[in-house]
């Protein structure tokens, strides 16, 4: 999720908790810095997209990484605060900083909940990475805390709610691709819209194909963005063992992998499927072998947009 969002929401769960909507309130404080503190991982990206993007949802959102940020931060706070108990403010920064990653295990980046311990990315699919809705509520229950208004815990129950019908609401998209493409389908994810509440994005496999779409769920309008087919000889596999592709499998759950071959060059692809954003996908590398050898000659990311090319070493 953005900034704005994980700040408003651990505020919300401090008001939620019953905390003064106050600069002077210490579970405030600690529960919102908690809320912001897992994204201090953009320090990555001062050695560039690489850099940032392998390691970002990583170490900083695990379960160690929010018992660490929340022990540095109640430790500094106790001393802001010195009649506050170290626990209380320990407890509250945690959970600001749970907070934190459970919201980002709702949209389709996903996180390293279980790192170090794992480097599998969870994500339950089910908000967009700026939910207006979420922070409308959120600020409006934020104002109510402020108010000291009754509307608290219904506003808090509103949300729960808004949750449970975006679940309900990819449910039925998920119905209606299923009965757009019966049997066939061998695989289908479907995730939040980039940018819109009545659509979701899919992947679906079907006849040796991943197809990259649209669906509204409001009118059950289907619109298919790509047509890939897949790989499954050798080549596939070593493309897969080179270090940008070692990269994309750990970075994306939804990998295309495509080559083509032009004389004695080997030249492979691939794409992070989950987001289609002004007619092409957000994250694609490219790498060049070898045809013989299949020595790597030349391997470049390109986060956000094709002309970006960060060659990898």
């Amino acid at each position: 999720m953005d900034p704005v969002t994980h700040v408003v929401v651990g505020a919300a769960l401090a008001v939620v908790g019953g905390a003064e909507v106050s600069l002077t309130s210490p579970v405030l404080m600690v529960t919102t810095l908690g809320a912001v503190a897992p994204d201090m991982d953009i320090i990555y990206q001062y050695w560039g997209h690489y850099a940032y993007l392998k390691h970002h949802r990583g170490i900083s959102h695990s379960l160690p990484g929010l018992l660490a940020f929340a022990s540095l931060i109640s430790g500094l706070l106790s001393m802001v605060f010195p009649g506050t108990s170290f626990f209380m403010l320990f407890l509250w920064a945690f959970l600001g900083g749970l907070s934190h990653t459970f919201l980002d295990l709702l949209n389709s980046y996903g996180v390293m909940i279980f790192y170090p311990f794992s480097r599998k990315k969870y994500t339950l699919n089910l908000l967009m990475i700026t939910d207006p809705v979420l922070i409308g509520f959120s600020l409006a229950l934020i104002y109510a805390g402020w108010r000291k208004s009754i509307l608290v815990f219904p506003l808090f129950l509103i949300i729960i709610g808004y949750l449970i019908l975006r679940l309900a609401m990819r449910r039925k998209a998920e119905r209606l691709i299923n009965g757009y493409y019966g049997a066939s389908i061998e695989k289908l994810v479907v995730m939040p819209a980039f940018s819109s509440l009545i659509n979701w994005d899919f992947i679906v496999r079907v006849n040796n194909k991943n197809i990259v779409g649209q669906i509204n769920i409001i009118t059950g309008k289907i619109k298919i963005h790509k047509r890939l087919k897949l790989r499954k000889e050798a080549l596939k596999e070593i493309l897969e063992k080179t270090k940008i592709g070692k990269f994309f499998k750990e970075f994306t759950p939804l990998l295309h992998i495509d080559y083509r071959i032009e004389g004695n060059k080997i030249i492979g692809r691939f794409t992070d499927l989950r987001y289609y954003v002004r007619n092409g996908f957000l994250h694609q590398a490219t790498v060049i072998l070898d045809n013989s050898s299949y020595q790597v000659e030349k391997a470049l990311f390109q986060p956000y947009n094709p002309k970006n090319k960060i060659e990898i070493r």
